[in-house]
């Protein structure tokens, strides 16, 4: 025996969506598309002819940002049978590098849709020091320790990246040179306690090649991170490694947290699900602006 309920769901008016990222070394970059409604089989679609008002502490940033239609951006999602499949877009571009200490604002006018707008701020500078590497301890590790001042007038948010470049070459049973080459994001260990903790493994509770955490266990106080990158490329094999260490808003951080739990809780399994809202501070509309101040640490300057 089976009920069948008929459910009246009024259509839902799709509205613009802003997606973009602020960061301090990085020229202006936002995607601009259309929403659908949840019992749609329809997809989101970039928008090549919308106004982008970029402006800083409400003062409008020269021009609008204008669409780049010559390089594709494909942006990954999961569809009805949880497979992933991705939708081509483009950003909407401008030469403007966006200013540590500012308040910013995005606003987004179309014919067809509500004007919708979306606000941001970017902070201060975080200085790094105590930096040191110890390459000798262990053979097929590198690790690394540095300090920084949280500041305890506010809550902060941080991540941190470790990026290197490096090639090692040895010679086969043939006496032929072999090369392996490396370029990117690294991953590291680390049992630091404000870092998100999982299952131990190999002795560290966190490995990744990138985290976010917060002051709530060090506010107003100096803080030292210690890392350690297991790898058959030693020290002496890169030209160069960096540390790429961000200050986030809040808002970036409430993006970047709710989206995990949304990752981590709203799958319906068999017992069913929590839903979990992803952040938005878009008024009117949908998506995400997110900004950082990034900075980059070099251990081991590049070699030209």
């Amino acid at each position: 025996m089976e009920t069948v309920i008929d459910l009246d769901i009024s259509p839902q008016e799709p509205v613009l969506v802003l997606n973009g990222l602020l960061e301090t070394d990085t020229n202006a970059q936002i995607i601009i598309s259309h929403s659908v409604g949840a019992f749609s089989s329809a997809v989101p679609s970039f928008i090549n002819d919308a106004n982008v008002l970029l402006y800083k502490n409400d003062e409008l940033i020269g021009i609008s940002l204008l669409p780049d239609l010559e390089n594709l951006v494909y942006v990954n999602y999961l569809d009805d049978s949880q497979n992933v499949d991705s939708l081509a877009m483009y950003y909407y571009k401008s030469d403007y590098k966006a200013e540590k200490n500012q308040n910013y604002r995005i606003e987004v006018n179309h014919s067809d849709y509500p004007s919708i707008s979306a606000e941001t701020y970017i902070p201060d500078d975080i200085s790094l020091y105590n930096i040191d590497m110890d390459t000798t301890t262990h053979e097929e590790e590198i690790g690394f320790t540095f300090s920084f001042d949280d500041n305890a007038s506010q809550q902060n948010y941080y991540r941190l990246k470790l990026f290197s470049s490096c090639k090692k070459e040895w010679e086969n049973d043939d006496g032929d040179t072999e090369e392996w080459n490396f370029r990117g994001f690294t991953r590291f260990m680390s049992n630091d306690p404000s870092f998100p903790s999982g299952i131990p493994f190999e002795g560290y509770t966190f490995e990744g090649d990138n985290v976010v955490f917060t002051d709530a266990l060090f506010n107003g106080q100096q803080k030292t991170i210690t890392l350690d990158v297991i790898s058959d490329l030693k020290y002496v094999d890169c030209d160069t490694i960096f540390i790429e260490f961000s200050t986030f808003s809040d808002d970036t951080y409430s993006y970047y947290n709710s989206l995990g739990d949304h990752s981590e809780k709203g799958e319906l399994g068999l017992f069913g699900g929590e839903v979990i809202p992803v952040f938005t501070n878009v008024e009117n509309g949908l998506g995400i602006l997110i900004s950082a101040n990034t900075q980059q640490v070099y251990l081991k300057p590049l070699l030209e």
